[in-house]
């Protein structure tokens, strides 16, 4: 689990039956609403650095399945460890809070294409003793054993959250390093920063209902109407 960041959350983006909404139609008007939905998620995480209060502001009303698409567990392992709905909810939000909290703090730092894999400059001291003691860090392959271990890895996830948070440089989400590698995860990502879906097995979405794909960058959202509403299904990267 050592590379977590790097490994989680490579859901449906290469999906090949992506479609595109032409201009002035009522799909690309709620594409449209979509990308704004996405847009206030980033904007609350950038005011709170907290996944979690972003999250339960713009998810789905039944966030279950994507809760379990949190890189870790797969279907084997919660038939296993038989854990409740709450638990899985935190293991979740505490994996993403960690993720984005490391990639904004990373990435407002030092541009993509001056950074190497094994370059582990940007990472604060404390969180390298943490991730160090860690069992869970030091074996890639290392799954919680039962549920006193899942409250282990979510309290380590938290603190590593914790620093990344307390560390992160002023105006972090501002800096010119942070909207030219933007930039270049948009440009790369092969996407015209939008697309639709038919449905989504991850996030337990039925095929009849319209994912909308909004690339903003790091932030990488599947956004579906709910209510009239536009919600986040869930977000990963390409």
């Amino acid at each position: 689990m050592k590379k977590l960041v790097v490994l989680l959350f490579i859901f449906v983006a290469a999906n090949p039956h992506v479609m595109f909404a032409q201009k002035d139609s009522p799909e690309h008007a709620k594409q449209r609403r979509a990308g704004q939905v996405a847009d206030r998620f980033v904007n609350r995480f950038q005011a709170t650095l907290d996944f979690g209060m972003a999250w339960k502001a713009f998810r789905l009303s039944d966030p279950s399945c994507t809760h379990r698409a949190n890189g870790i567990l797969n279907q084997s392992d919660y038939e296993r460890l038989k854990l409740n709905s709450r638990t899985i909810e935190k293991l979740y939000i505490a994996t993403m809070n960690l993720y984005y909290l490391k990639s904004v703090h990373e990435l407002s730092l030092a541009r993509i294409d001056s950074q190497s894999d094994s370059d582990d400059s940007l990472t604060p001291n404390e969180v390298k003793v943490i991730e160090k003691r860690s069992k869970f860090f030091q074996n890639d392959d290392r799954k919680p054993q039962n549920a006193k271990e899942v409250g282990e890895l979510i309290s380590t996830l938290n603190q590593l959250s914790a620093l990344y948070r307390r560390d992160m440089p002023a105006g972090a989400m501002k800096s010119p390093a942070w909207r030219a590698n933007q930039k270049y995860l948009i440009a790369s990502s092969g996407m015209d920063h939008g697309g639709a879906l038919n449905g989504s097995a991850t996030f337990c979405v039925p095929q009849k209902t319209k994912v909308y794909i909004v690339d903003r960058g790091v932030f990488y959202f599947y956004v579906v109407e709910e209510g009239r509403k536009m919600k986040v299904a869930g977000l990963g990267i390409d």
